[in-house]
Order: structure tokens, then C-alpha cells, then sequence
């Protein structure tokens, strides 16, 4: 009797778990076949980019350009196809995960790539590439803006994602959708610079049609906002390593540099003399020479001008006038007024990002007649760069006020708030009738026939050139001289201040006043900004 019960048990036991291995079964078919019908919509985020770097009017600096970048996915993607582009773990990761993944490589038109165009960071005529730098292997910035707000830009820029629908298996169901631009009202850090694009345009061109070596800086004359700052040779920021052993020295940026400056320190000098009470009728003898110490300093002309007042010196570049006023003002007023200028001062932009101090002789150096001697025109224990003379040929178009330079006009942070950099006030540091004396002295240089090649078609100018010596010397024998022409225009209502180096040239009349002529006719052109 028990063994019949147990017999009845075990049966009903037995069909009650082939029933539930049956109805299970169903369940797993029903599972499979819905997992089959079921599709998800993702979005993945392929990359970030940097934020972006742009001028006083927002126009991009870089990643003004496209290049065709495409989206794979693995799981439609041709195994061989993708061997081209991964290999080891990495294809085996791919293919496991069928997740898509993003490459700038060309591919041929395959199941599951996807093209689109995908800014750039550099183009290959890159703008202002001794200002924003560049990067290394690892996307950090190592060099100008980049280096400078490397912490900021990184990763706060445009993204790239792509958004799809697949079914349970992660097959791709339809065509995904790309997302590579900046949607209106989306949010990226950025840093705005005070350069305009256009005047940064064309100071390039003017540099790399003439010149191998120098640089150009456009400031605004009554805020000291550059809007221009070029040098060459360049560099490529999209292959850096290329120049490393150009003897040109391409990564130099020559208009933070520090040179000497020649004749364009007289302005310095005779805005000292004015200051302290001289009249711009002080008259000198200039045969040609003139004997400090023992030492003789040479006039260009070597027969000499005659006699001369202060603006027939300035226009004809006296040597022995300058000297002489020197020694009448002493070294001390002339060296306060350079000091008040910005001389021997960094300009400093941001925290690792600035324009060299230069040098200056000391007051107990200036007590030496010979060292005062050179230092009245511009030479001995003398350097300065080229955003330093554009201080001082500001102060003379705008009435005697020291501006303070400045390359960053705001920044973004990622929630898109904007904070505006500070303008300094500019600093008085010579009377505005002072000023006004310069003024006509600087438009009577142009007035020079030798000069009149640096007049613009319209508007008129002012300016001072240079030919600086510079001690060193080339394979041949030459010393080496830095061409200079400073200048400002329109000539009656000077908005713009122009600097020109043409490094180891020979002439500033030469071989910088034609430049800055060029660089106004065509910057007149672009009409009011």
C-alpha cells in the first residue's frame, strides 16, 4: 500500500516538472522572440574637443575648418575593414561591445561607417599661431593661449555623440544620427582675445610677402588692446616637431621679443627734453660727429647737418643732436620717462603668457657720458619689443597717456558666464602739449622724402624709423641690424599704432616704412570697425 502511494507521488511529481520545463520553455521562446522585437534608443559620447579661442568680434581663431570623420560600427562593420583600425584586445573589445567609436582615418564607403564633417583645430593657413600654440600627443596645451588656459579649455568644447536605435542583440536598427555641432545656446568654455581677425589677416600676409624674419603689432592707440600680432617665420601647429631645428627659430614670437630699438628711442628722448622745459628750438651743431669722452659717435650723414632744431633732427635722425640733448636733460629724466613708457616692464597677459621686459642701463650706468651717449640714440644696454614701442608711439597719437597692453579680452566659463578682463586707465606721462609737439615732429619724418614711402593713400601718418646695431655679426662679416618703423595714423585722428620689425635686415627706411604704408592702405580698407 505505502509503495503504491509513493509510486502515485513520484508520478505526479514527474509530470508536474515536465510541465514546468515546458512552460519555461514557452516563457524562453516568448523572451527570445520579444527580446528579438525589442528596440532601445541610446546616445553615446564619442569626444570631447577643447573650448575654443576667438577674436574681439567672436569669430573662431581655430577650428574654422571641417575634415570628414566617421562613426563605426562594429557589429555591421566588415571584420577586415576593421582590422585597419584596431587590432589585438581592442578589435575583440569592439566587436563584443558593438558599441560605435569614432576615427579621423579615410574609409572606404562600408556597412555600418557613417561620415560627417567634424571641425578642426588648426587649418592649414592657421591665424595667430604664435598666439594660441599648440598641442601635444596628449591634447594638453604646450605653447601661447593654449598652454596659458590649458585647464580651462580642456574638454569644454563642442562634443561629438551619436545617437541610434538597436535591438536587443545590439544590432543597429536604421540610420543613427550624428551630432557634431554646437546646438544654439549650448554652453563651452572659451577665452576671447582682443585681436581682430581681419587686421591679424593682413599684418601676416604684409610679414610673409617681404619678410623672412620680423613681426607686426597693431594696437589701439587710446585703450592699448592689440588687434594684431604677428610674427615669422611660423611654425605648423599641427606639426611642431617639423621646426624644431629650423635655424630660423620659428617657435620665437618675435613681437614679444626683445631687440634694440635704434633711433625710435629718440621720441623717448625728446619727450624727456620737452618735459623738463627745453625748447623744441633748441638748436645743434651737427658736423658730422661729435667726440664724448674720447669716444666718437658718427652721424649717418657723415658731412654732417648743420645746424638744427629739434624737429629738423627728429625728421633727419641726428645722431649728435640727440646726444647733445641728452647730455643737456640727463640720463636720469630720460630713463623715468622710459620707465613710465612701460621700458624694462613685462607686458603680462595672463599667468605664463606675456611679452618680455627688455633691458635698461641703470642711472649709476647713465652717469658714464659714453653709456648716456648710446643710450640717446637708442643703443648700448638698450632692448625693447615690439609691443613696448607701440606703448610709446601711442602715447605720442593719443596725448601723452601711457596705454597698458592687453591680448585677453574676456573669458567663458563652461555655464557660459562672461567675465570681461580689465582695461587699465591709461597713464598720463607727458603733457598733452607735449604730445601735440611729437606729433608734428613724427608727421614731419614722413614728410622726408626717403620716408614718404611709408605715407598711406589717405588719412596721413606719423612715425619714426630705425636702423639698430646690434654688435653681432654675420658668416660675411656684416653686422647685423633690426629694420624698425613705429607710426600711427589716421595722422589728425590716430586710432591705430603700427610697429614693424624687420629682423637682421639693414634699413628701417627700407626695409620696414614701406610695410607699415601697406599694412594702413589696407587696413584703411576694411573700412570703419
Amino acid at each position: 500500500m505505502a509503495g503504491r502511494m509513493l509510486g502515485a507521488y513520484l508520478g505526479l511529481l514527474a509530470a508536474f516538472a515536465l510541465l514546468f520545463i515546458r512552460t519555461a520553455a514557452l516563457a524562453s521562446d516568448t523572451a527570445l522572440s520579444d527580446a528579438a522585437a525589442y528596440q532601445s534608443t541610446k546616445t553615446v559620447l564619442l569626444s570631447s574637443s577643447r573650448g575654443l579661442i576667438y577674436d574681439r568680434n567672436l569669430e573662431p581663431l581655430a577650428g574654422r575648418e571641417s575634415t570628414t570623420a566617421a562613426v563605426v560600427f562594429p557589429g555591421e562593420t566588415a571584420p577586415a575593414l576593421l582590422e585597419t583600425l584596431l587590432s589585438g584586445d581592442s578589435l575583440l573589445a569592439a566587436m563584443q561591445s558593438r558599441l560605435p567609436f569614432l576615427t579621423m582615418e579615410r574609409l572606404p564607403e562600408a556597412e555600418g561607417v557613417y561620415f560627417f564633417e567634424r571641425p578642426v583645430r588648426y587649418s592649414e593657413d592657421q591665424t595667430a599661431v604664435h598666439l594660441i600654440g599648440y598641442l601635444d600627443g596628449d591634447g594638453s596645451g604646450v605653447y601661447g593661449v593654449e598652454k596659458a588656459f590649458d585647464t580651462l579649455l580642456t574638454d569644454a568644447g563642442p562634443s561629438v555623440s551619436v545617437t541610434y536605435s538597436a535591438d536587443a542583440y545590439g544590432n543597429l536598427i536604421g540610420a543613427p544620427t550624428i551630432d557634431a555641432e554646437r546646438e544654439d545656446g549650448e554652453k563651452e568654455a572659451a577665452v576671447v582675445l582682443t585681436i581682430d581677425m581681419e587686421i591679424q589677416k593682413i599684418a601676416e600676409a604684409v610679414l610673409e610677402e617681404h619678410l623672412e624674419k620680423g613681426a607686426v603689432v597693431v594696437m589701439d592707440v587710446q585703450t592699448g588692446d592689440l588687434l594684431a600680432s604677428a610674427s615669422v617665420p611660423e611654425f605648423d601647429p599641427d606639426d611642431p616637431a617639423a621646426s624644431f631645428s629650423d635655424e630660423n627659430s620659428p617657435f620665437l614670437n618675435r613681437a614679444f621679443s626683445a631687440y634694440a630699438v635704434g633711433s625710435t628711442f629718440k621720441l623717448v628722448v625728446a619727450a624727456a627734453a620737452l618735459e623738463s622745459g627745453i625748447s623744441p628750438d633748441y638748436k645743434v651743431y651737427c658736423s658730422g660727429s661729435v667726440d664724448v669722452d674720447g669716444q666718437v659717435f658718427h652721424c649717418h650723414w657723415t658731412t654732417g647737418h648743420g645746424e638744427l632744431d629739434m624737429a629738423t633732427a627728429m625728421k633727419y635722425s641726428c645722431n649728435p643732436y640727440f646726444i647733445t640733448l641728452a647730455q643737456e636733460v640727463g640720463g636720469e629724466e630720460i630713463l623715468e620717462m622710459a620707465q613710465n613708457l612701460g621700458f624694462g616692464s613685462p607686458s603680462d597677459f595672463w599667468d605664463g603668457l606675456g611679452a618680455s621686459a627688455g633691458t635698461l642701463p641703470t642711472e649709476e650706468e647713465l652717469q658714464n657720458p659714453t653709456e648716456l651717449a648710446s643710450f640717446a640714440f637708442g643703443q648700448g644696454k638698450l632692448s625693447a619689443t615690439p609691443v613696448q614701442l607701440a606703448v610709446l608711439i601711442s602715447a605720442v597719437a593719443n596725448g601723452g597717456k601711457a596705454v597698458t597692453p592687453r591680448l585677453i579680452k574676456g573669458i567663458y566659463a563652461a555655464d557660459g558666464s562672461y567675465t570681461e578682463t580689465p582695461s587699465y586707465e591709461p597713464n598720463p606721462v607727458m603733457s598733452a602739449d607735449t604730445a601735440a609737439l611729437l606729433r608734428e615732429m613724427t608727421m614731419g619724418v614722413l614728410e622726408e622724402e626717403a620716408i614718404s614711402v611709408a605715407m598711406p593713400e589717405t588719412g596721413g601718418a606719423g612715425g619714426k624709423t630705425a636702423s639698430a646695431q646690434t654688435g653681432q655679426y654675420d658668416e660675411t662679416g656684416a653686422e647685423i641690424i633690426e629694420a624698425w618703423f613705429i607710426g600711427y595714423f589716421p595722422a589728425e585722428e590716430p586710432k591705430y599704432a603700427v610697429v614693424v620689425l624687420a629682423e637682421d635686415t639693414g634699413s628701417g627706411t627700407e626695409d620696414a616704412a614701406p610695410l607699415f604704408k601697406e599694412i594702413a592702405d589696407r587696413i584703411g580698407a576694411l573700412g570703419e570697425k
